[in-house]
């Protein structure tokens, strides 16, 4: 990979028992990679955080990790998991919960100052729902998974609403691996400007890169959702780079050096 100036942090992988691949496998394509720390993204409709919770427990200082909890909780759980060291949760950008407080889910992570990881779609990105969150919770640490959720020949000009909300200081967004947005194979041709869309919205310091590991293996593969982006914004300052790949990540998940 080359010896680089920065760490790299990656801040989207799914670990599983039952789906997806066990920490191990992760770990390897860490290594092999050059990631020093990666944060750990339940999966959707898996409300047990058992396993991420032993797996931060038996390699410290390496993850943060967002957990996913039952709709129809009142933040009990969330708290409790809270309290075994997740500091973020996963919620779709216009969840609302089916208990008597349809915000419960928001509030709670507002008041423990957990990181809400926000699954969604362009269109789920414009909704009354997300608009009501953005209004609430002016504070709340918000990261946009997936550059919203965009695809192959996604409409450039529908991005520019998804970059408008840069305008909420709370809210980060994640930069994938480019084969989301991309046609296969790697290396791409014809690259949309999305990252360039992107860091003139967000900046550097409200970027951060996450693979999508291990769904990215049926795409680029790991290794390449982290080279050909380094290469492809090989222009930027060494100091733009280091937050994109690993600063940002760092302050918003509270991850040591």
């Amino acid at each position: 990979m080359g010896e680089r100036k920065f760490e790299v942090v990656d801040t989207h992988c799914h670990i599983g028992l039952q789906k997806y691949e066990p920490v191990e496998a992760l770990l390897f394509h860490m290594e092999r990679a050059q990631v020093s720390q990666a944060v750990l993204i339940q999966y959707m409709g898996n409300s047990d955080n058992r396993y991420i919770v032993d797996a931060m427990a038996a390699n410290p200082g390496r993850f943060a990790a967002a957990m996913i909890v039952a709709d129809d909780d009142d933040g009990s759980a969330i708290r409790a998991w809270a309290e075994q060291g997740l500091g973020g949760i996963r919620l779709l950008a216009d969840f609302r919960g089916r208990g008597s407080d349809p915000l419960a889910h928001w509030r709670a992570a507002a008041e423990l100052g957990l990181v809400v990881s926000v699954f969604s779609r362009p269109d789920i990105l414009q909704s009354d729902e997300f608009s009501e969150v953005l209004r609430l919770f002016p504070e709340l640490s918000m990261v946009i998974e997936h550059l919203g959720g965009v695809k192959p020949d996604f409409d450039l000009e529908a991005f520019a609403a998804i970059a408008a909300l840069a305008r909420h200081e709370n809210l980060t967004i994640k930069l994938p691996g480019f084969g989301e947005f991309c046609h296969l194979p790697c290396p791409f041709e014809d690259v949309p400007p999305l990252a360039e869309l992107t860091l003139e919205a967000f900046g550097a310091r409200r970027m951060m890169w996450g693979s999508d590991w291990p769904p990215v293996s049926s795409r680029e593969g790991f290794d390449n959702s982290l080279t050909f982006p380094l290469s492809y914004l090989s222009d930027l300052s060494d100091d733009e780079r280091a937050w994109i790949f690993g600063k940002t990540a760092r302050r918003v998940w509270n991850l040591e050096d």
